[in-house]
């Protein structure tokens, strides 16, 4: 578990909140599909996301602090479908963005999965369209990184930070 000022991040379960984000059209457009899921690819994807744990770094449900039922989203770090990359991932359901939550969590994350040495390169892609992820992704500290195809789509950005020198 990871706490911040404001949130709580756990490992993801079966059972967690990637339905209402992966099934709603405006979220869904800015994920791999560009629209929304069923059901069962749903849970094919919590799947691979609870199973990802055994590498020894994932995902993690965002919660609030005060109120820890509530659960906001999620973030990560995980081995791409390009197996040479990890990139981190995040998602805000409706309602809760445009109030740092991803960024915190984001930035939580990639200090987390940093601190277990397992990486010296961390990705971050975004549908090229999607400033606000992409605005994350910056203040994160990446940068454009043309030389990586981690999704072999035209419509993302790439982009890319290094381990902190310690």
């Amino acid at each position: 578990m990871i706490e911040t000022k404001r949130l709580i991040l756990r490992p993801v379960t079966i059972d967690d909140i990637y339905k209402a984000i992966m099934s709603c059209p405006m979220l869904s457009l800015y994920l791999p599909k560009g629209s929304p899921y069923s059901d069962s690819e749903i849970f094919q994807h919590i799947t691979k996301r609870v199973e990802h744990w055994h590498k020894g770094f994932g995902s993690f449900i965002i919660l609030l602090k005060d109120t820890p039922k509530v659960k906001l989203g999620y973030t990560g770090v995980e081995v791409s479908p390009n197996l040479q990359y990890s990139d981190i991932r995040y998602a805000i359901k409706e309602g809760a963005q445009g109030k740092g939550y991803a960024y915190e969590a984001a930035k939580a994350v990639l200090q987390y999965t940093f601190s277990l040495g397992k990486h010296r390169k961390i990705y971050g892609v975004a549908v090229k369209e999607n400033s606000a992820s992409i605005n994350i992704l910056k203040k994160l500290g990446m940068d454009t990184d043309n030389a990586a195809i981690i999704y072999d789509h035209k419509n993302l950005q790439t982009l890319s930070i290094n381990k902190p020198v310690e």
